[in-house]
């Protein structure tokens, strides 16, 4: 029973990095460059998808403002652009609801990572008092790592083969409404967002998430080779 009790706070710490990790890479990747999305815009024209055209100011605007307002950083979406001389909301109700419902979702799972730091640490304490602590937490780490590894590796290679099947199915699992299903004729941010933008966002959010999980592996295992050399001595 007490070695049952011992390996659940060393699984509960692999799968509370995990989580914290791939949402670090999420956010660094989507984030951390706050004029990325809109040099992808520019990179791959989507704004002559616009029925109108726009200067380059209110496009980098848009794609700022946008990022700040998801990633919780602004309280509200109001985002003026001039259309025919005229100063004109850029977004109807219905995108700015859904873009709400993406600024909780971002901001929800934001949530769950600072409280997967604390389950981290309290885990910790409990590891630290174990036989061999860092040899169980590298082989607990390991095995997480591969199950969720292998999910996300599966996930990549999914939507590289049907990006539009993939793209559907994940707003119909992380949303309750069909508010993401957008008009571009009346929904204008679609217009500045076509798929090919979210599958530069979706690979690019897949490898940093790999490449965080190998770290703390990595880390254990640098941990390990000090260990047994100071044994050696």
């Amino acid at each position: 029973m007490r070695n049952n009790y011992n390996k659940m706070f060393l699984f509960l710490f692999s799968i509370a990095i995990i989580y914290f990790l791939l949402f670090a890479a999420f956010y660094i990747v989507c984030f951390f460059d706050i004029d990325g999305l809109y040099k992808l815009i520019v990179k791959n024209e989507t704004y002559k998808n616009l029925p109108f055209t726009l200067s380059e100011f209110d496009i980098k605007n848009i794609a700022r403002e946008l990022m700040l307002y998801i990633s919780g950083k602004m309280q509200f979406l109001e985002t003026n652009v001039t259309i025919n001389n005229v100063l004109t909301d850029f977004y109807s109700l219905r995108s700015k609801i859904h873009m709400a419902d993406v600024r909780n979702l971002i901001i929800n799972f934001r949530n769950i990572s600072f409280v997967s730091i604390i389950v981290c640490i309290l885990s910790l304490f409990k590891i630290q008092n174990l036989d061999e602590p860092i040899k169980r937490l590298k082989a607990a780490y390991l095995k997480t790592l591969l199950v969720v590894a292998i999910l996300l590796v599966s996930l990549i290679i999914f939507a590289s083969n049907n990006f539009d099947l993939f793209f559907t199915k994940f707003h119909e699992i992380l949303f309750a409404n069909d508010l993401w299903l957008l008009d571009p004729n009346e929904d204008y941010i679609i217009c500045l967002l076509p798929e090919k933008i979210f599958m530069v966002y979706g690979l690019r959010i897949g490898i940093a998430m790999l490449i965080a999980l190998a770290l703390p592996y990595l880390f254990l295992q640098i941990l390990s080779k000090i260990q047994l050399h100071q044994e050696a001595k």
